[in-house]
């Protein structure tokens, strides 16, 4: 009986002592297929802008006064003074003498004043010149090429290691850190 007893006791202590065996394993969670996964804060060692040159073609108008000679011509009426002279040597002509060749002598007449007349136009004929400033505009094309920030390479320590990322901003002196953890199962 005493082995039973010994035996029953040994069962009594150890269903009692399960719930503290089990106890001291409450802080180690079970891990499922899902990653658990937490932000942390990392030293930054080194930060270097990442530069993007941008050119632009803007065009631009540019307008300056130019100086310009200009010369009008005056022919002396010409064309009036030979039709004048025409009509003057013709009524002339015309005129002279009598008989069949009045038509003759009045064409002659008309030519010879014609001729006078144009020689009258010709004297009185005239050119002037004169000097002033135009505006001139002309388009150009102005080349500029702009300096721009495009992210940043950044030199991290995390757990003793040197690590590097771009970041499209300037992080300061700690970096964010997006740190998975997952169990490597085999």
């Amino acid at each position: 009986m005493k082995t039973k007893m010994i035996v029953v006791s040994t069962l009594a202590v150890m269903v009692a002592a399960m719930p503290l065996a089990q106890a001291g394993h409450d802080n180690f969670p079970t891990y499922t297929a899902e990653a658990d996964s937490f932000v942390i804060k990392a030293k930054v060692l080194s930060v270097t802008p990442i530069y993007r040159y941008i050119t632009t073609n803007t065009p631009t108008q540019h307008c300056y006064k130019e100086r310009v000679t200009h010369t009008s011509y005056n022919d002396g009426d010409r064309d009036g003074r030979m039709l004048l002279g025409g009509i003057i040597g013709g009524v002339i002509g015309n005129n002279i003498g009598h008989g069949k060749s009045r038509k003759g002598r009045a064409l002659v007449g008309a030519l010879i004043g014609s001729h006078v007349g144009s020689s009258i136009a010709s004297r009185n004929a005239y050119s002037s010149q004169h000097t002033g400033y135009e505006n001139r505009c002309e388009t150009q094309h102005v080349s500029e090429t702009k300096k721009q920030i495009d992210g940043y390479n950044v030199s991290y320590r995390f757990r003793g290691r040197t690590m590097t990322t771009q970041t499209p901003y300037h992080p300061g002196r700690r970096i964010k850190l997006n740190v998975n953890i997952s169990p490597v199962i085999d």
